[in-house]
């Protein structure tokens, strides 16, 4: 896990450095706000092709087990790009299912988190000190 996370870090500051550069994508804008890595975008891509779906129908489209699909959409959720809905059984029980937010939403949803980042930025400009 501690190698998984120095990795993450790694792809963040090189994430960070092409955004600086004026060469960042949809990729390092994503991974720089919401954390994600690469397996998370590909499940978010995955969601967009197949529409709405559980955890396990997700997995073998992705060709991955399904407590890694599942821990992948936890994070996607968690970070507002998926929603979960709760479906339930005529016979009793229920399920998740898993939907894209679309591509149009995230658009807005970044312009703002970024629009909220640079008003924090700059508010912190005015108070600059060095200690």
């Amino acid at each position: 896990m501690l190698v998984a996370h120095t990795i993450e870090r790694c792809q963040m500051r090189a994430s960070i450095s092409r955004i600086m550069a004026g060469e960042g994508t949809c990729k390092d804008v994503l991974r720089c706000l919401f954390g994600l890595g690469e397996f998370e975008m590909v499940v978010y891509r995955g969601l967009l092709k197949t529409g709405p779906s559980r955890a396990d129908e997700l997995s073998p489209v992705l060709k991955r087990d399904k407590s890694t699909v599942y821990r992948a959409l936890q994070k996607l959720v968690t970070s507002g790009l998926v929603i979960k809905q709760t479906e339930t059984l005529k016979r009793g029980g229920h399920f998740h299912k898993y939907v894209a937010v679309p591509p149009e939403k995230i658009h807005e949803r970044v312009k703002t988190c970024i629009d909220e980042w640079f008003s924090h930025v700059q508010e912190a400009i005015t108070k600059f000190d060095i200690p």
